[in-house]
């Protein structure tokens, strides 16, 4: 039967099976945008793509940040230490590094009109998880007054 555990154990593998995959893709850019030049719109084959791959090799950056801090909430969680300003320090770390992928992939946008989407999309899970982040934050406070209360 599913439960909590094998919930949290999937979401530890996925996050992990994302990690390699970020690397894979970082490794394998070059052919990834050869491909598409082939099958993409006509259009894209006349852009100049070193700079397009800069920018998406440097969003390597960021997402491995974000997916390491990921791992370790996840490690937290595992252990029952959910209201820790560690948590809280990790939803922030995963927070920015949103922004700056959206800051990143909207640059690209001048290369692909639609990476401007991307980046709202990206944007706007920055800002969620900000206010996930002052909730834990909030929720850390209360739990350590609480702990001091007889």
């Amino acid at each position: 039967m599913w439960n909590s555990n094998k919930s949290l154990q999937l979401s530890c593998i996925c996050t992990r099976l994302v990690m390699v995959s970020v690397v894979a893709c970082a490794i394998a850019l070059p052919y990834l945008i050869d491909i598409y030049l082939s099958i993409g719109p006509y259009y894209i084959s006349e852009i100049n793509t070193k700079p397009f791959m800069i920018i998406l090799y440097v969003c390597c950056i960021p997402a491995l940040t974000a997916l390491f801090s990921l791992d370790r909430l996840l490690v937290n969680i595992k252990k029952e230490e959910i209201f820790i300003k560690k948590n809280v320090a990790h939803l922030r770390s995963i927070s920015w590094c949103c922004f700056g992928v959206a800051l990143l992939v909207a640059m690209a946008g001048y290369y692909y009109f639609l990476f401007y989407f991307v980046a709202i999309v990206a944007a706007f899970i920055g800002l969620i998880l900000r206010v996930v982040k002052n909730v834990i934050d909030q929720a850390v406070s209360i739990k350590a007054e609480n702990d001091f209360t007889i």
